[in-house]
């Protein structure tokens, strides 16, 4: 019996002693690491699009040998990160594009000094998952339930492409993937709703509210169930500004105004200053198709009414050189700034969702309308207030 409780000893303290010994794995403070060994990553590389301090587009790659992976990289303030793993199996192809389903890519959440492992595999989609800090962790758990939903409608809509809107099949698919997506909808809602001292849930709060899959009233209900321990976080910020530009950019409110040195020229400007006339201000991006195909009827509208109409463009998502470039070879001279500054980001202070939007302002600065999307009746109403 001793020897038996001598040998029990030993094991314990041998298997302290191991774990002991394990190296703990240091991330710089201003840097974060992301690892994975994951089956079926058969890829040499993946990739990563971010902006850099300019506001430049640039890429990075991501090496893969034998299904495994690490990566480091330096990063200020949290972000919710993609990877992108080149798998043809998980490629959703249609016609000479591919439909950029989240379920296709390694996500997760990254903060300063973080350290990130993935586990899982990747088959017709990345089953993978982040895990080692709270944030992660819990973003697994959600993840974990919708992305193979997301998976299953995806692979509906390759399928339904292929028909004819008479045939029969045509309806089944387009109903069931309706199911899945509204599911994934209700388990995001459910997740943000019982989750509220996580960073994942204040992130896919922040997501949902972009994407416009919960209402106003509700983003509102929820954000005010988070926890306040949460106010540092870069996400719960965004979404307290989005909350904050609801309730500031109603029809009928006085528009909340900005000043910014992120113009053209570098010269400071206020958006009251631009008070005495009708304002129709125009968030729009390069890289937004619908926002290009309207510019030309903006300047239209600024030749017509230039005694009684300030056009005042708003860029996102472009660095300020692919702006003025894009400005000078079509001609474009109305006043422009761009939405992300020093200080705020206009897109979040006036809670802006889709791209174009419009505002239409009165003399006094008062929101007369508000247009989202596809906006060309926004010119019909310029008309009814400036033609008397």
């Amino acid at each position: 019996m001793k020897n038996i409780v001598q040998k029990t000893t030993s094991l314990l303290l041998l298997t302290a002693v191991l774990f002991a010994c394990k190296p703990e794995v240091k991330v710089a403070p201003d840097s974060f690491t992301v690892t994975g060994t994951i089956k079926g990553l058969d890829t040499e590389y993946m990739s990563r699009s971010y902006k850099d301090e300019e506001g430049n587009r640039v890429s990075d790659s991501i090496f893969v040998e034998n299904g495994k992976f690490t990566y480091t990289a330096k990063i200020k303030d949290a972000e919710h990160i993609v990877f992108w793993p080149y798998v043809e199996s998980t490629i959703k192809r249609t016609g000479n594009g591919y439909y950029p389903v989240k379920s296709s890519q390694f996500a997760f959440l990254a903060s300063p000094g973080d350290y990130i492992e993935f586990k899982g595999e990747v088959t017709d989609f990345v089953d993978a998952y982040p895990s080692g800090t709270p944030a992660n962790n819990d973003l697994a758990i959600i993840n974990r339930e919708i992305f193979p939903l997301m998976n299953q409608a995806i692979n509906m809509q390759l399928e339904r492409n292929k028909l004819e809107d008479t045939d029969p099949l045509f309806e089944v698919l387009t109903d069931s993937m309706t199911l899945l997506n509204d599911k994934v909808d209700a388990l995001k809602k459910e997740f943000v709703e019982t989750h509220p001292k996580s960073k994942a849930a204040v992130w896919y709060l922040s997501d949902m509210m972009v994407r416009s899959q919960v209402t106003q009233d509700e983003a509102i209900e929820i954000f005010k169930t988070f926890d306040k321990g949460l106010a540092d976080y870069t996400y719960y910020q965004a979404v307290a500004q989005r909350v904050e530009g609801i309730e500031s950019t109603l029809e009928g409110k006085i528009i909340p105004n900005f000043v910014s040195n992120a113009t053209p020229n570098g010269e400071t400007f206020e958006l009251y200053s631009l008070k005495g006339k009708y304002v129709l201000v125009d968030f729009w991006g390069v890289w937004c198709g619908p926002c290009v195909e309207e510019m030309p009827l903006v300047k239209e509208y600024q030749e017509k009414y230039k005694d009684q109409l300030t056009i005042l463009g708003i860029n996102s998502g472009d660095s300020m050189e692919k702006m003025i470039n894009f400005l000078k070879e079509n001609n474009y001279e109305w006043q422009q700034v761009l939405a992300q500054n020093e200080t705020e980001d206009l897109v979040l202070k006036y809670n802006v969702a889709g791209f174009p939007t419009k505002f239409i302002l009165d003399p006094d600065g008062r929101i007369i309308n508000r247009f989202v999307g596809s906006t060309v009746e926004a010119f019909d109403v310029l008309d009814e207030l400036l033609s008397q």
